[in-house]
């Protein structure tokens, strides 16, 4: 985590579809109330909406149009307007790698507010029109082939998924922190901050193919040479002996009810 930053540095926090993003607010001209027909502000600059722009899905209304000082002028529709903070000596966090080169051109770190996560959005990288948002690249999918010994099993969009206790570094209730990223598509639900770092938070699932659905616990991994979290709805607890099941990476333990996957982290992202 890089040192606290001397001064005043004042940040305009506000939502927008499911993620909190702070703006420095020189980069600000104006922030407002949207017009009656909510695609305007007083009929002059046209209002886009901000999730729509960066890969996400309409915002409800109303919400606030904020405008940034870039060249052309944009003003853009969020769902809500946190408050105006000196954001200073809250603590600073740098995006990890591996989120996608568009949202490192939008973000290069985060800061903590009141437990709260935001996003430090580069207004002049901003998008002035949907569809420039890509999702990070996919991983190869790798499944682990000998039966695994004492593992955790957890549940993830109602499949059992097991990672050797060896990687396990920790298992963590999801909280204000968690921050989901803007856009959709990735394997990649949120970041979280933990060790004075920002985790990469995946859904097992979503490096299957389905959609990445943020879910009550963190399962935090310690792999060679990086970190990362996966989404848990639940946690089965520790698990001594599986037997293969029928399909590659599946295996069986005493007690539970379906068998467990097993990725092959190491080899996904090494």
């Amino acid at each position: 985590m890089p040192p606290y930053e001397s001064g005043r540095r004042l940040c305009l926090l506000m939502e927008a579809g499911e993620t909190r993003f702070s703006v420095e607010a020189t980069s600000i001209m104006e922030v407002a109330a949207p017009g009656p027909d909510e695609t305007s502000l007083r009929g002059v600059l046209e209002v886009k909406d901000l999730s729509v722009l960066l890969g996400g899905d309409p915002e409800p209304g109303p919400g606030m149009v904020v405008v940034f000082d870039v060249s052309p002028t944009l003003a853009v529709r969020v769902r809500s307007i946190v408050e105006v903070v000196d954001a200073a000596q809250a603590p600073h966090f740098l995006l990890p790698s591996g989120l996608g080169d568009t949202l490192a051109a939008l973000s290069r770190s985060a800061v903590l507010h009141k437990e709260k996560l935001y996003l430090e959005l580069t207004a002049e990288a901003l998008p002035h029109e949907p569809g420039t948002v890509h999702p990070p690249p996919e991983h190869p999918v790798h499944l682990v082939r000998g039966s695994p010994d004492r593992s955790l099993v957890f549940e993830s969009q109602g499949r059992l998924f097991g990672l050797p206790l060896p990687l396990v570094s920790q298992v963590v209730v999801r909280g204000p922190s968690f921050s989901a990223l803007p856009g959709k598509g990735g394997a990649v639900a949120g970041v979280y901050p933990h060790a004075q770092a920002l985790w990469p938070i995946y859904s097992a699932p979503a490096l299957l193919g389905a959609p990445a659905t943020p879910e009550g616990f963190l399962v935090l991994v310690d792999l060679p040479g990086r970190t990362l979290g996966l989404c848990a709805s639940r946690v089965l607890g520790l698990h001594p002996r599986f037997e293969p099941a029928e399909e590659p990476g599946e295996f069986l333990a005493p007690g539970l009810p379906t068998p467990v996957l097993f990725l092959d982290l190491k080899h996904m992202f090494s």
